[in-house]
């Protein structure tokens, strides 16, 4: 009797933690980003350029679609007058513009599937519910693994700041990557 008790025990605890693991388990992300980069910044200039680069995947069931996004920011340099430290901090107005390209990876190398053009736009700061720095960004449907193939891919967004007519400074960060079916 002992032994068909804890067989008995031992079934029912494995049912219950399945049963905890799925319904507590988080559906998969289809999604990866960059963290916010700057992207450009001179020991002369009294701003910096930063970039964020995402991409995503449809995946059935989940709110997601083939989806690449870069977006652009513009911040104004702080220098510690002790330290000399310079950071990136406050935001700053300006022009800008961001682009991105889709890159898949063909076994050595990252190469270009699909790209957006420039979306233009200005720097600013934003007040309400979510404020915080805004500028120019861009959405792409790259079409997922109809573009290019099934394989690895990422986004490439490009951010870039207008400091005098038809002059322009930035830079790129490229997102992390994921399998697309």
């Amino acid at each position: 009797m002992r032994k068909i008790r804890r067989i008995l025990q031992a079934v029912l605890s494995g049912a219950a933690a399945t049963l905890l693991v799925a319904l507590a388990a988080q559906p998969a992300a289809a999604w990866t980003w960059s963290p916010v980069t700057t992207v450009y910044s001179s020991v002369s200039s009294s701003y910096c350029v930063r970039a964020q680069a995402g991409i995503d995947h449809f995946v059935p069931g989940s709110l997601s679609g083939n989806l690449a996004y870069a977006n652009a920011y513009l911040l104004r340099v702080r220098v510690d007058l002790l330290t000399g430290f310079r950071s990136c901090e406050l935001s700053a107005t300006g022009w800008g513009r961001a682009r991105l390209d889709v890159e898949r990876w063909n076994g050595s190398t990252w190469t270009f599937c699909r790209g957006s053009g420039w979306a233009y736009g200005s720097f600013g700061w934003s007040g309400g519910e979510f404020p915080g720095p805004y500028g120019p960004s861009q959405i792409l449907d790259y079409g997922g693994s109809s573009s290019c193939g099934q394989g690895y891919y990422r986004t490439r967004a490009f951010a870039e700041y207008e400091t005098s007519p038809s002059t322009w400074v930035g830079g790129n960060v490229v997102s992390g990557y994921e399998w697309v079916p």
